[in-house]
């Protein structure tokens, strides 16, 4: 196992530890799992999806017939890019759903979506961004021409209005440019001093992180693009690709062909507490409008659930009757924006349960 530090400002530190390279075999793109507490990995030489359960341990989450390059969760569903076709898998099961024909003889690789469950896909090949939508399965081409090679794509909500997609760009000077979602326009964020981006991924605190082929490194950037990085990650490693910032834990993981890295930038303490097993378990977690809740044992009625944001604000309540080991709900999201939320289950004794849940 390797170990190594690096200090971005004065209080976050970064743990890198590279796991199992041996059983890694093209690891292209990572996504985590919040609903089961793993990471999903595609290996494109070994035409697998590999999960990483939370103690380590690799295992075959589905075979397919040709190499997966980016992957999404959406809901309850994992979707692949394979080709110039979109798999959908179930994400309990691993079992293919459908098979979909994005655009004969491309080649599909980065892959993000919008809070509404719209999947945007990158055309490496066809130099085009795809728009795939959940409920019809059905594609189109929502930018017919990117300019530059696109690669990494990631959604971003960046003033809680106007919403945008950024994208990563393979050639040299690498670019950052900007899909607007109210017109499907391109523009120009960014030549940046590298060549070849692979991945893109939006952290906290509206920082983003980019991974560059030529120097085999992870980059850090502001929201503004500004000409230089605010620092770099990670160095010495071996064409980073599709990286994911998990917002449960402030972890970022980076695939890099015969191993996945994984930087932590929060606390030992947030670790521990995070690990912390509750009575009660929310499914699925990311969660759009339905949840079920998964308890250890029934508990009756008058119990409180209630919703935060990090600073404390409570934006939903209702009382629960868990008369069962099962509870199925419905989110009024009316005043619940996308986003990471503290999901609070209490009675009259005190708290039940306390865990992390997404929104989208």
């Amino acid at each position: 196992m390797k170990n190594s530090f690096v200090f971005l400002g004065m209080f976050a530190f970064l743990l890198s530890f590279q796991t199992m390279a041996q059983s890694y075999s093209g690891a292209e793109s990572v996504e985590f799992d919040y609903a089961n507490n793993r990471y999903l990995i595609s290996n494109n030489s070994s035409k697998q999806i590999l999960a990483r359960a939370a103690d380590g341990t690799l295992s075959i989450f589905a075979t397919l017939p040709s190499a997966p390059y980016g992957i999404e969760i959406v809901g309850d569903t994992l979707y692949c890019c394979t080709g110039g076709n979109l798999r959908g898998l179930n994400l309990n099961t691993g079992v293919e759903i459908f098979n979909h024909s994005v655009e004969s003889g491309a080649f599909l690789n980065g892959i993000t979506h919008d809070p509404s469950g719209n999947i945007y896909i990158t055309g490496f090949s066809s130099k085009k961004v795809y728009r795939f939508n959940t409920l019809t399965r059905q594609s189109n081409i929502y930018v017919n021409n990117t300019a530059t090679t696109p690669n990494g794509i990631v959604f971003d909500a960046y003033d809680g209005q106007n919403s945008r997609l950024l994208m990563a760009g393979w050639g040299s000077p690498a670019t950052i440019k900007a899909i607007s979602m109210a017109d499907s326009s391109v523009s120009l964020l960014l030549n940046t001093p590298f060549s070849n981006i692979d991945g893109i991924a939006k952290g906290k605190d509206g920082y983003f992180y980019i991974a560059v082929w030529s120097n085999n490194s992870i980059q850090r950037y502001d929201s503004t693009f500004s000409t230089q990085p605010t620092s770099m990650v990670s160095s010495g490693l071996t064409s980073p690709a599709d990286i994911f910032y998990n917002s449960l834990t402030d972890t970022l993981a980076v695939p890099c062909g015969s191993f996945v890295n994984f930087y932590f930038f929060g606390t030992i303490t947030q670790a521990e507490e995070l690990s912390l097993q509750n009575t009660i378990s929310v499914f699925p977690n990311p969660a759009q409008h339905f949840i079920q809740l998964r308890s250890t044992k029934a508990l009756g009625p008058t119990q409180a659930m209630l919703i935060e944001t990090a600073s404390g604000k409570v934006v939903y309540t209702a009382e629960l009757n868990i008369s069962e080991i099962e509870t199925h709900l419905q989110l009024d999201r009316q005043n619940v924006a996308p986003g990471l939320y503290t999901f609070i289950i209490k009675n009259a004794e005190g708290l039940i349960s306390r865990d992390k849940i997404v929104l989208f």
